[in-house]
């Protein structure tokens, strides 16, 4: 395996738990039609995707990845060690397009194996019990 790039980012999940969600969107290629089809659903949403604590990461079966913020902030490569990682703990072949969320507490939240739009989501990520209480003591902080 090759050395990473200096700047890649070795992404643990146990890293980020309590800190952010994650929105994994896995593609046969960089290339894949449904890719494309998600990336433009999430374009223009970052404000959402920051106020969620939401990551955003891409991951290819030609065993490349990349973390963004949000979907309009820069991108960060992935090694390709946190790559195969990300395969192996959502178990997703590499040939498929699958849309997995993950919640703060770093368990599956939903799957989808098309893309997804944004507000659904939102929706999932909003119905959740942290995600409520976040809302409310942001609301109690505004007053």
């Amino acid at each position: 395996m090759a050395d990473p790039a200096p700047d890649s980012v070795d992404f643990r999940l146990d890293a980020h738990r309590w800190e952010h969600r994650l929105l994994l969107v896995y593609a046969s290629s960089g290339q894949s039609d449904a890719l494309e089809t998600q990336e433009e659903r999430v374009e223009g949403h970052d404000a959402g995707f920051r106020d969620r604590d939401l990551l955003l990461l891409t991951i290819t079966g030609e065993a490349t990845g990349t973390l963004r913020e949000a979907p309009g902030a820069e991108k960060q490569t992935l090694t390709d060690t946190a790559v195969e990682r990300l395969y192996d703990q959502f178990g997703v072949p590499t040939d498929a397009f699958r849309v997995v969320l993950v919640g703060k507490d770093g368990t599956e939240k939903r799957r989808d194996a098309e893309p997804v739009t944004v507000r659904s989501v939102f929706d999932t990520i909003d119905a959740m019990p942290m995600r409520q209480r976040e809302m409310r003591e942001s609301s109690d902080e505004g007053m």
